[in-house]
């Protein structure tokens, strides 16, 4: 499977980080549905499929852990990489709450290439650049 078989989800209120992504991934070649709330991301997945959600915790309208129960209940299967500026005890904290779908957790400010070698692995998608 290529990159373009995908779309990712992504939430981020802050404006200039959702241009870095839509920027990055979409040069990558993936499908892209782009929304600065949690409120937003969940009626996309309403209307629309995707294949992975990467979202920031603290948005102005809700936060990541209300917003998990509903992700669980409703898209129990979409796996999801956290992106956020606050990251001391995540991991345990989601997993504990049994958050499992949240397959990477990462620290803002993000290194681009470590995300996308991330989604590659989230969404099992083969490295053309070391496969021989």
């Amino acid at each position: 499977m290529k990159c373009s078989d995908f779309t990712i989800l992504v939430a981020e209120d802050d404006l200039s980080t959702l241009k870095i992504y839509e920027k990055a991934l979409s040069a990558e070649g993936y499908r892209l549905i782009l929304v600065e709330s949690c409120e937003r991301a969940l009626a996309e997945l309403y209307e629309k499929e995707a294949n992975l959600l990467i979202t920031d915790l603290k948005m102005a309208d809700m936060h990541g852990f209300e917003m998990f129960p509903l992700l669980m209940k409703n898209h129990p299967n979409l796996p999801v990489i956290v992106v956020s500026g606050t990251y001391q005890g995540l991991m345990e904290d989601f997993h504990n709450k049994g958050f499992g779908n949240v397959k990477a957790f990462f620290l803002k400010p993000m290194n681009m290439s470590v995300l996308k070698r991330s989604i590659r692995e989230v969404l099992k998608i083969e490295d053309l650049s070391t496969a021989e």
